[in-house]
């Protein structure tokens, strides 16, 4: 008789075992999705934090002077190809992939 008090015992856990199974399933499940939701409550408030702003600024500045350097560069080319090697204006911005409004970016 000591057999099937053990079986019962261990199917009684099982079943216990399951249900609480289904429990921490469940609640892993919500806390996922909590998670979840904290996780794009704390992107869209990176968005107005002071240091991310700041990081931001500095990499318009950074990319704003790299767009001033490449504009100047353009102009050098055009420059080069007009005075050293005598092309007309119109010939050289056409070669150079340009319209007459090309310029530089505007500061913010």
């Amino acid at each position: 008789t000591d057999n099937g008090d053990t079986k019962e015992t261990t199917a009684d856990r099982s079943s216990s075992a399951g249900g609480s199974r289904a429990k921490k399933l469940a609640r892993l499940s919500e806390l996922g999705k909590q998670k979840m939701a904290l996780e794009r409550e704390l992107e869209a408030l990176k968005r107005n934090d002071p240091a991310e702003l700041e990081l931001l600024e500095k990499e318009l500045e950074l990319v704003t002077q790299a767009s001033h350097r490449w504009t100047d560069n353009i102009f050098e080319c055009k420059t080069y190809l007009v005075k050293k090697r005598g092309m007309d204006k119109k010939q050289a911005m056409r070669m150079l992939g340009i319209s007459a409004n090309f310029d530089y970016p505007e500061e913010k």
